[in-house]
This record gives structure tokens, sequence and C-alpha cells, in this order.
């Protein structure tokens, strides 16, 4: 077992080293206790919008940001218990809602926004009762229960609030959570610690690397690289030596051992790139192997090889044939002993032109560019029974849940492992279709970091429901905008470049439904965009065959899920 940090053990052993409160500060007027609170009852009836003329209201949400800073100002119980209220709701319109429904709904109300708002303030509040108030949540006996409920919900602000918090109780309780609270909760108490990048808590990451569920292994993961990449990085002339290089050789053993044998996908994605933004020499070899261990799976595991070529292309600044780990290998043998990495470029400078490794680090390795098409018509409801190997990750045999079910699993898996500054977006379809962020009327290009992660894996996914017929052209149509921008941005720059289309049946609704026409029209699209698109399919064969040379077509691979 991991003991606690060297700073942490302190703080337990030297209680007198610990700093003095300050003085209590002057507790909020009552009127603005009173105001706030009649605000939340706005909020939580859905009568509060941050949305104007289809655009975030700025003024609303400084004015938003301004109220909760009072409150929090007076540092006392009463009020941090309102702002928690704010942390930790998210509304729900009244009535059955479908899921087109829920996704305009939460545009406009935007509950991601207000839950991070009221997240920073109570991380500034140490008054009386206030930490152990937060932290008396994380023993509710509700937060083990398999049915989601607002204990579960509770636990989840906690652990927001305590990323970051100054507390020496607050880093503790995440310590201890990342061991012993229930696995969703694991996940979001090992992001919460990674917010501290002290090379302290990289022993404890390192060990929940060999815990049994895949998403705590992917969250440590992501914040092994976070955490190690001030103190590796080379190419701002990093050199670590003594503990810091002891900790970086472990990581870089350890991160490679997943990247070679862990039998989830995403777990491999989240250790690629977590060897990657460390941004040194030693993790060349290690990305080399991963990369041939992939080549040579049988089961196809999202294009995963292809995602390791990229990083080997911007770590390297070489331009090779994807489909053989052949030609890594070989520039390695050559060149490896006379690499190094070249320093950054100071802004306003221009890279000198003669270096060799020319193009080294000018591809962004954090920016991975995703769109998701997403089917959930109602045949998406429908009970399936995994195969062993069946594409998915380490799936037990007979393993029954809904296609639905399967799709929001895997995907959040993957949104845990790629790196902050991804960009990311969802379309999904029924017999209508919905963007998850838009511009107008095609998809943002949404950068995941801590509140957009969080949106998207605690409201967007968890509240799709299967529904209506598959409008599948209509959803390609909003995706790669056919005779618009669509996956360009304003520059008219290929925003995204990767594809994933998942679905589980033939199109039967939308203006064409025709698969030899939707695969042509898809073609004609992305002649020059040559966004890479990928396939995977659940069901019938004879209903989603079309989608494997659509796949093919378009620089991508086809995935059947059984």
């Amino acid at each position: 077992m991991t003991p606690p940090a060297p700073r942490l053990l302190a703080a337990l052993l030297l209680p007198c080293l610990a700093a003095q409160q300050p003085p209590a500060a002057a507790p909020p007027p009552a009127a603005e206790l009173a105001a706030f609170t009649t605000w939340l009852q706005d909020y939580t009836a859905g009568a509060f919008r941050l949305v104007k003329d289809g655009h975030t209201d700025d003024a609303a949400l400084a004015e938003l940001d301004a109220r909760m800073g009072r409150v929090a100002a007076g540092n006392t119980l009463a009020a941090a218990k309102l702002l928690f209220q704010a942390a930790s709701i998210a509304p729900r319109p009244a009535g059955t809602t479908s899921t087109t429904d829920l996704v305009d709904y939460y545009r406009e109300l935007q509950p991601w926004r207000v839950q991070a708002l009221a997240g920073k303030h109570l991380r500034t509040m140490t008054g009386d009762g206030i930490v152990p108030w937060l932290l008396q949540m994380l023993s509710a006996p509700g937060i083990r229960a398999a049915k989601q409920n607002q204990d579960q919900a509770n636990a989840a602000a906690v652990l927001r609030v305590l990323a970051g918090h100054p507390s020496i109780e607050a880093e503790l309780e995440l310590l201890r959570a990342c061991r012993s609270l229930p696995s969703e909760l694991r996940v979001q108490a090992v992001n919460a610690m990674a917010q501290d990048t002290s090379l302290d808590l990289v022993p404890t990451l390192l060990e929940l690397l060999r815990d049994s569920e895949p998403n705590v292994r992917i969250a440590a993961a992501n914040a092994i690289g976070t955490s190690l990449a001030p103190h590796t990085d080379e190419s701002l002339g990093k050199q670590p030596a003594g503990t810091a290089l002891a900790l970086r050789d472990t990581a870089i053993d350890k991160l490679g051992e997943l990247l070679v044998r862990d039998q989830v996908w995403q777990v491999r994605s989240a250790a690629a790139f977590s060897l990657a933004v460390m941004r040194c020499k030693p993790v060349i070899p290690v990305l080399i192997r991963g990369l041939e261990a992939e080549l040579n799976r049988k089961q196809d595991p999202w294009a995963m090889d292809i995602r390791l070529h990229k990083l080997l292309e911007g770590l390297t600044g070489q331009s090779v044939v994807r489909g053989s780990a052949t030609p890594w290998k070989q520039f390695w043998s050559r060149e490896g002993d006379a690499f190094t990495v070249r320093p950054r470029t100071a802004p306003g400078q221009v890279p000198a032109r003669a270096d060799k490794y020319e193009k080294f680090f000018d591809l962004a390795i954090e920016s991975d560019r995703v769109l998701f098409v997403l089917d959930f018509s109602g045949s998406m409801a429908e009970p399936m029974t995994l195969k062993q190997g069946s594409g998915t990750g380490a799936v037990p045999t007979a393993t029954t849940t809904t296609k639905a079910e399967l799709v929001v699993s895997e995907l959040k898996k993957l949104i845990l492992s790629l790196p902050d500054g991804a960009l990311v977006n969802l379309v999904v379809f029924g017999d209508e279709v919905r963007i998850w962020r838009q511009e107008g009327n095609r998809p943002a290009l949404v950068r995941l970091d801590d509140e957009t992660r969080d949106d998207l894996l605690g409201n967007f996914l968890d509240n799709l429901r299967p529904s209506g017929s598959t409008n599948l052209y209509g959803a390609l149509e909003t995706a790669l905008g056919f005779g618009d921008r669509g996956l360009y941005d304003k520059y008219y720059a290929a925003g995204f470049d990767t594809l994933y289309v998942i679905s589980d049946g033939a199109p039967t609704a939308g203006k064409i439904v025709d698969k030899d026409e939707i695969r042509r029209r898809v073609r004609e699209a992305n002649n020059l965009r040559k966004i890479a698109i990928h396939c995977i399919t659940f069901g019938d064969r004879n209903d989603t065959d079309f989608l494997r040379p659509m796949a093919e077509e378009n620089g991508g691979r086809h995935i059947h899920v059984e």
C-alpha cells in the first residue's frame, strides 16, 4: 500500500505547522441569502437561462459569478449549503421528456456552467464546519446503491469541490476516496486529485494502474502524464534527476505495460497519451512497441494503431507509411542514439529551418479531434448478449446489456481516455438530429476540460433515451456539412479529423434512406476533407453491411460488435 505523500504525512504528524485560520469574515446579509435562495428556486424550476440569441449570455454569467462570490464571502456553513445546491443539482423539465427535448433544455440552462461556478466559490470556503460537512457526504449510504440517486450526485459534487481545495483534510480525503469509493466515484476522485500536479501523488497513481476498474486505470494514467510533464518535458529543457527521474522511468515502464497488455483499448489509449505528453525521448521506443502490439491484435480496437501512428509522427517529425511498425523500428535503430528533443520556439519567434527534426512537436499531442454520430433510435433499447472479444474491451462471456447502455459505457471510457484539450462533439439521431454543443447549425469544437467532460459524462450521455426511427442521413449531413462547412472551422480548416458512426440498423427516416446514395454523398462530401470515418455496428449485418464499405471508402475501419 502506498504511504501518504510526504507533505500530507508531515501534516498528520505535525499539526502545529498547519496554517492558522484567518479571522472570520462577516456573514453575508440575510437579504443576499434570501435573494440567492429565490434564484435557486427559479434555476431548479428551469426558469433561469444562460443562453441569449443562441449564444452564451456572458453578462448573465458574470452576474451569477458575482452573486455566488458575495454568498461565499461570508464563509459560513449556511452559505456553503446554498452554494452546494447549485453545485450538485441538475434540473430536469417536468413531465416525460425525449432526448431531443433534454438536449435543447440543457443547452439553454447550461447546468455544467452553474455547477462549475458554484464549485469554484465553494473551494474558497474554509469556515467552521464547512469541510467536515462536505466530507460526511462521501460516507452517505446511498452512494453504493445500484440505481443513481442524490447521494451519488452529492458525492460527485463534493469531489469536484475538493479538487484544488487548500485544506489538508481535502487532500487526505481524496487519497482515501481513490481506493474506497464505488468505481464511478473513484474515477472522479482520481480526476480531482490530478488537479494537484505534485510528484508526491505519482506513487499513488501508479498503484491505481493495477485497479480492476478500467475507468480508474484510465483516470490514473491521465493524471500520471499531467503530473510528470512539468518535470519531464525535454522540449522545455527539463532534465529530471533524483526522485523525479526515478518516478519518470517507473511511470514509463508501468504505462508501457498497460499499452501492450491491457485488454481495454481505451486504457491503452490513455496510456499512449500519457506517455506522449511527457515529451521526452524515452517514451518513443515504448510507443513503437505499443504500435507493434496493436498491429498484431486480431480484433481491430477502434483504430488504436492509427492513434499511435499519429502520436509517433508528432513526437518525431517523421512521415511514415501506416500499417507496419517496421519503419518505426528501423528509424529508432538508426536515429535513436542521436535523437534529441528540439526546444520549443518562444512566442513570436520563427523556428530554425535547419533543424533536422523540423516538425518536432508542431503537432499538438493533446488535440485529438473526434466527432461521434450516435444512433439512439428505438431499436437501440433492444437487449444484446456480448461475446467475449467483441471489440468493446474486456467483456465477460454472455454479458447481457442493451445496445444503448453499451454505447454509453464505451463512450464514457473513451472520453475519459482523451487528454485535456482534445476537440470532441456528439451528433445524436433518432427521428430528429441533435448536437451536444453547436455553433449555429453545426457542431462546435468543444475542448475537453473538467467542466466539459463532467457535462458530457454526467449530464448529456446519462440522459440519452432511445426513441424513433433511424435518420442516419440527417446525422451525417449535419456532421459532414453537405454544402456547408460542417467539420470545418470558420477559416475552412478541418476542425475534426476523425468521425465515428455508431448504429445498429439501416436508415429508415430522413431525406434519403437509400444506402448506396448515402454512401455516394458521403464519399463526395469527404473527397477533399479526407476525414477518417470509422463505423461501429450492432445487430443484423444485412442492415449494417453498407457501413463497412463506407468506412473503407473514407480511410476508416469497420467493427461489428457481436
